[in-house]
């Protein structure tokens, strides 16, 4: 009678013992070994994986402190724009805006990579201030407008986390 008990009570330690560890790994990859000559057939998934690939990264994904490092430059010839046309300065503006479209094209594929929806708010911003500043006449509200859109937006990416 005290062998039964035992092996029930070790039973249900087992059992216990199991039970906490599917709940504890849900969610979680487990590693198991299956013997040579038996594969399982794939699990079933519920939802696509969002991972980022070495590759080709997610859009949205946060910036890198490299990436960052390499951004931070164009941002700051935007705001010192933004800076300049607020205070009625528009040839150092345009001065600023050309500093930025120097720099631009080599962090552009990386901008519109991270930013996923918010690219077009960027694009669209720039394109009003290259407009308003191209004029004989630069128009002061719209550039100020699509700086302040392109930063704004900008500084959404560089904030991610």
């Amino acid at each position: 009678m005290k062998l039964t008990t035992i092996k029930a009570s070790s039973l249900l330690t087992v059992l216990c013992l199991s039970a906490a560890l599917t709940i504890t790994s849900c969610g979680k990859k487990v590693e198991t070994t299956e013997p040579a000559g038996k594969p399982e057939a794939a699990a079933p998934t519920t939802g696509a994986s969002t991972a980022p690939t070495a590759t080709a990264p997610a859009a949205g994904a946060a910036l890198s402190p490299a990436e960052k490092l390499k951004l931070t430059p164009v941002k700051t010839a935007l705001v010192m724009a933004n800076t300049a046309v607020k205070g009625g300065d528009m040839t150092k503006a345009k001065s600023q805006f050309d500093k930025f479209s120097g720099l631009w094209p080599a962090v552009e594929p990386m901008v519109k990579a991270k930013a996923g929806a918010s690219y077009p708010m960027i694009a669209s911003g720039l394109e009003m201030v290259k407009t308003a500043m191209g004029s004989a006449t630069p128009d002061k509200a719209k550039a100020g407008e699509g700086l302040t859109s392109a930063i704004k937006a900008i500084t959404a990416v560089m904030d991610k986390k």
